[in-house]
């Protein structure tokens, strides 16, 4: 899932199909194994691609739905990751007390704790909220704030985003000195990230600056870059906004069929994605542009239009003013409606329980009449059911104690094997390279005999190859390092670049645990890694260990033909026999397969009482 995970994220500006595919399976894995913090990592990043695409009310339900899971694993910066974002999109579509709701929620969360990344954005938040009321200087204060958090955290999205709020608050208050020395640091650090998104950001930047330094030129220009930047990444909120400058751009330059069509391209966006907070400038634009054109009829339609949006947003930025006094007046009225339900339900409770009480007295003579003639007959069922199971214990327990009899003969005979090898056969080898070797010396002809050599070249060969049986046969590393350290080394031993690539990774606190537990374990992971070799026609796998909470888990993955799991069930005498094994030390395997998609085996051991025990 760490993989799956890693390849969204860097594809994420790139190719945001792939990448919402990829979160989608993340979720779909996160719930089939249980990891709640990847389920909400996947909601989380599904909900940044639906509000780059402007599809704001999925956004807002993705990030949402991600909510919970971050409670669950104690996420404090991620929940306040999703309020925050939340509440950008409710203001696009002019929800703005979801906005200020969200925002203030994300703030109380964030006060006095370490995630000073998240509290540079939630300042920068309340620093839009102010900038949108006309409140520069106050604007101003928090954008700056949250630049210094943001700088302080190398985090160099955020910083872009907050050089952007002080550029608009400077260049309100018609500091345009300044507000140009904090665009092109955007610029800059946007070029240095290589991003799309901080590409379109820091020209927006410049493109807001000289719209109100009215210069025509600038602002169509840097307009351009905005839309090149925001089609390039998918980003279709800033694609808006791009259409809207370089509008306002060619209405400085007086050509209004340009600012016609651009204003309409804005519109087709906003009319699609339900952005309502930006419609009245649109038509206003319009009406203006097709005014300039004596296009009265036209200019007067669109005026229509304007008025009827210019109420609605009106509207919107008076909410903006009295929300802080709404929310303290919603937050009396949700506890006071909280209190009648928790009335009512206290009423409904007591009613409920009279009534069971009722029905219970009105039925307790039968059911004594029921129960005295059903417990003969339960108690007889039940010692019935009780043998049977104790029966099938017994049973069970014989063939686990065959089969771990049967594995440790089978580890005892390789250890003697092993023993053999490296104690006779290897030793004769050894004993033969140095009568081989002492030749060479006596003889100082044979030294230049082509057979010769080859004859040293083959017992180095034989030797090696009778070391690394026996060293396969009884894994020294094993005994020595534990399981970690001998899958790591196996694995690496078994790589190789021409037939099969084996990547090994290991997360979490993997413990030493019984000898006879890891060797069998190893045992099942070798085995499984030997199927890969033999049938799966694969170049590359992936064995992933992991120790959580006393479960000690494995997954082993290739990407070769894989196999029918139905045929398997009949034929598959190795998956069986693994499978056995696996139960023997009270474990599960699951695989996962189909002709021609590769396999993926997941293994499970639950470890409570299995620790080694420290002298």
């Amino acid at each position: 899932m760490v993989s799956i995970a890693k390849y969204a994220w860097k594809i994420i500006d790139t190719d945001q199909e792939n990448s919402l595919k990829l979160y989608h399976e993340l979720v779909k894995l996160g719930h089939k194994l249980g990891y709640d913090y990847w389920i909400a990592i996947g909601w989380l990043n599904i909900g940044y691609i639906d509000a780059a695409k402007a599809n704001d009310k999925q956004a807002i339900a993705d990030f949402r739905k991600a909510i919970p899971y971050f409670r669950k694993e104690n996420k404090i910066n991620d929940v306040a990751a999703c309020l925050l974002n939340i509440g950008a999109c409710s203001e696009r579509i002019g929800e703005l007390d979801t906005r200020i709701n969200a925002t203030m929620e994300a703030i109380r969360l964030l006060e006095n704790t370490e995630y000073k990344p998240m509290l540079a954005q939630a300042n920068l938040a309340m620093g839009v909220m102010y900038y949108n009321l006309n409140k520069f200087k106050k604007g101003l204060a928090y954008f700056q704030k949250g630049v210094t958090l943001a700088r302080a955290a190398k985090d160099t999205t955020k910083l872009i985003n907050g050089l952007f709020g002080v550029t608009n608050c400077l260049s309100s208050l018609q500091d345009f000195s300044g507000g140009h020395k904090h665009a092109t640091e955007a610029l800059r650090l946007a070029k240095a990230s290589g991003k799309g998104h901080n590409l379109t950001v820091a020209n927006t930047c410049f493109s807001e600056m000289y719209i109100k330094a009215k210069n025509a030129p600038r602002v169509i220009y840097y307009s351009g870059q905005i839309l090149k930047h925001a089609i390039a990444s998918a980003d279709t909120h800033y694609q808006l906004i791009a259409y809207i400058n370089l509008a306002e751009g060619y209405n400085l330059a007086h050509n209004y069929q340009k600012r016609i069509y651009y204003l309409n391209k804005a519109l087709a966006i906003g009319q699609e994605k339900g952005v309502t907070i930006q419609l009245d400038d649109i038509y206003k634009g319009l009406s203006e542009a097709y005014s300039g054109l004596n296009q009265h009829q036209q200019a007067l339609n669109f005026y229509k239009k304007y008025t009827v949006y210019r109420d609605s947003t009106t509207n919107e930025r008076d909410n903006k003013n009295i929300a802080e006094l709404e929310i303290k007046y919603q937050t009396a009225q949700k506890e006071k409606a909280l209190t009648q339900k928790k009335l009512q339900l206290a009423q409904k409770d007591l009613q409920l329980q009279n009534i069971r009480q009722y029905k219970l007295i009105s039925i307790a003579a039968a059911l004594i009449a029921f129960l005295t003639a059903s417990l003969i007959y339960l108690n007889f069922r039940h010692k019935r059911k009780l043998h049977a199971r104790q029966l099938q214990t017994v049973q069970q327990e014989k063939e686990i104690q065959v089969l771990q009899a049967l594995m440790q003969g089978e580890e005892k005979e390789r250890s003697r094997i092993a023993k053999d090898l490296h104690d006779g056969v290897a030793g004769m080898l050894v004993a033969a390279k140095m009568h081989v070797s002492s030749l060479g010396v006596q003889h100082a002809e044979l030294a230049t005999s082509k057979s010769y050599r080859q004859t040293q070249t083959l017992l180095d060969e034989a030797s090696y190859e009778v070391r690394k049986t026996a060293h396969n046969l009884m894994p020294e590393m094993l005994m020595r390092f534990g399981l970690d350290e001998a899958l790591r080394r196996y694995c690496h031993n078994i790589s190789n670049e021409n037939t099969l690539v084996v990547q090994y990774d290991s997360w979490g606190d993997i413990k030493r645990h019984k000898n006879s537990f890891e060797l069998s374990v190893y045992r099942i992971v070798q085995e499984l890694l030997n199927n890969i070799i033999k049938h799966s026609q694969a170049s590359h796998a992936i064995v992933q260990l992991s120790c959580r909470n006393n479960i000690l888990s494995a997954t082993i993955e290739d990407n070769g033909i894989g196999f029918d799991k139905h045929a398997a069930k009949t034929d598959g005498l190795e998956l069986r026999s693994l499978q056995s094994r696996v139960q023997a030390i009270n474990g599960k395997l699951e695989v996962e397969t189909e002709a021609g998609s590769g396999v993926s085996a997941y293994l499970e051991f639950q470890t409570s009482g299995l620790e080694m025990v420290s002298v």
